[in-house]
C-alpha cells in the first residue's frame, strides 16, 4: 500500500518492504500496489529520481509484469 503524504518514516519503510516482497516473489496479484508505491514516492520526493528515470522504472516494471503474465505457470 502506498504511504500517505503525512506518513511516518516507519510506515514508509514498511510500504517499501512490502513492495520489495511483491517484486521478489513476482506476486502478480499485488503488482498494482508496487506501482502505487512508486507513484506515491515520486510525488513525495520528486527530486529523488528524475522524471525520465521514473518513467523508465515504471516502463521496466510494466514489462516485467507482462513477462510474468505471459510465462507459463
Amino acid at each position: 500500500s502506498a504511504a500517505p503524504r503525512s506518513a511516518a518514516p516507519g510506515s514508509v519503510r514498511v510500504a517499501a518492504a512490502e513492495a520489495w516482497a511483491v517484486l521478489k516473489a513476482r506476486d502478480v496479484q499485488h503488482f498494482e500496489r508496487v506501482v502505487d508505491f512508486l507513484e506515491a514516492v515520486h510525488k513525495l520526493l520528486p527530486c529523488l529520481v528524475s522524471p525520465m528515470k521514473h518513467m523508465k522504472i515504471l516502463f521496466g516494471f510494466k514489462t516485467l509484469v507482462s513477462a510474468v503474465l505471459a510465462s507459463p505457470a
